[in-house]
């Protein structure tokens, strides 16, 4: 258990005046991590993979990592050192750092396609398009709302190619009613900001075969609790001058640079699991039911007005949102932003306006270009008010989706 600490931070507040609410907000303040970093920490990096580690039903193997990209990098590495493959599969619709992690482990892209513009994977078509090359295939799911893969799975077993799923954007979600990162070989997850809880920086790596042994020695690199809090305070201190100022850069283009690992290697100023990340991070863990459901009920009241623009989710799945994501007629796209620009709300194309290119001479991949290109982030986070929900809806009262036959 994390020490006791005053979690009036973690209630619904007013938002300030002059203040932006963002896609996603952290539910933690810098008050709070400093009233813990001075109580004392007890708290370990084992204390924190334990309370993951319940999230998970107590199955698989948590190494605790400086980023999600590491750990994705770290999982390839071993599994290519004894494999002649070299080729891993990735959604074009996808974060540059996925691709980055690829290449740093030395192997060559491949790319594969959604079935509609709205996130649905065909995963049959999918598991057709695997060969002898392919290592790996990484199963992104995106926004907090999980992919259903079961179908892929028979074919990436006949061909051997281990399944790695991208929970970055996931946690507490569910396929089938087991926890999102079990179906797969291994999950990689991020505890970067705006993810679904936030370290100012760290990642895991989830192992749910024995056969993958990894050395946690040699991954994990606890950072001194006085690093851990620097890097707090410069996250909250950046994301507070994001929020309070407008015509600015992007929030992820400014923060970027200081909090995420270097893509090639671990950074010089270890971002991983320390005692102090330790704590929050447990802190956060114990509240995250209610945040969570707190957040499915701003994306239920969304989607109530925004459903034939939204992201596709299966049946078989129980989200965890982190942010919607819609597709909009450009025109329209355009009003919401500037309505809800008006009423200090961030709605962006933020994830992702570039689609990752396979190694090669690759397809264009059409469904994947539009979500990309026609795509906008709308925030449903904890911190926002029913007047904030309402705002957001009014502003796509009359959005449409694109006209994909005119747009070809």
């Amino acid at each position: 258990m994390s020490p006791e600490i005053d979690t009036t931070n973690s209630r619904e507040q007013p938002r300030e005046p002059g203040r932006t609410a963002d896609l996603v907000e952290e539910f933690w303040d810098l008050q709070l991590i400093e009233a813990l970093y001075r109580k004392g920490l007890q708290t370990s990096p084992n204390d924190f993979r334990d309370a993951f580690h319940q999230l998970f039903e107590r199955r698989g193997r948590l190494l605790l990592t400086g980023s999600a990209r590491h750990a994705l990098r770290i999982v390839l590495a071993w599994v290519a050192a004894g494999s002649r493959k070299r080729r891993v599969l990735l959604s074009s619709f996808n974060c540059r750092v996925v691709k980055q992690a690829v290449r740093a482990a030395g192997l060559a892209i491949d790319t594969f396609d959604f079935a509609t513009p709205f996130g649905q994977f065909e995963w049959e078509g999918v598991g057709r398009s695997l060969t002898d090359e392919h290592l790996a295939i990484v199963v992104p799911h995106f926004f907090g709302i999980p992919t259903d893969f079961a179908a892929l799975v028979p074919a990436a077993r006949r061909n051997g190619v281990m399944i790695i799923e991208d929970c970055a954007h996931t946690l507490g979600a569910s396929i089938a009613g087991a926890p999102a990162g079990l179906l797969g070989d291994a999950a990689v997850f991020s505890f970067n900001y705006d993810k679904p809880i936030s370290l100012a920086g760290g990642g895991a790596l989830l192992l749910n075969r024995s056969a993958i042994d990894i050395d946690r020695k040699v991954v994990e690199t606890p950072p001194p609790s006085q690093l851990e809090l620097r890097q707090f305070a410069q996250m909250a201190a950046t994301l507070l001058y994001g929020r309070t100022r407008r015509g600015r850069p992007p929030l992820l283009a400014r923060i970027g640079a200081k909090l995420h690992v270097p893509p090639y290697a671990q950074p010089k100023l270890p971002t991983g699991i320390g005692s102090l990340r330790a704590a929050v991070g447990i802190w956060q863990l114990e509240r995250y039911e209610e945040i969570r459901q707190r957040r499915g009920r701003n994306a239920q009241i969304l989607n109530e007005s925004l459903r034939h623009l939204a992201w596709h989710v299966a049946a078989t799945v129980a989200p965890a949102p982190l942010k919607l994501r819609v597709a909009v007629s450009p025109a329209d796209a355009a009003f919401a932003v500037q309505e809800c620009k008006q009423q200090r709300i961030t709605i962006a194309n933020s994830n992702w306006p570039k689609v990752i290119e396979p190694d090669g001479i690759g397809n264009v991949w059409v469904n994947a270009q539009r979500a990309a290109t026609f795509g906008l982030d709308v925030p449903v986070h904890q911190n926002l008010s029913r007047t904030d929900l309402d705002n957001i809806a009014s502003a796509f009262v009359h959005a449409k989706a694109p006209d994909w036959e005119r747009l070809a």
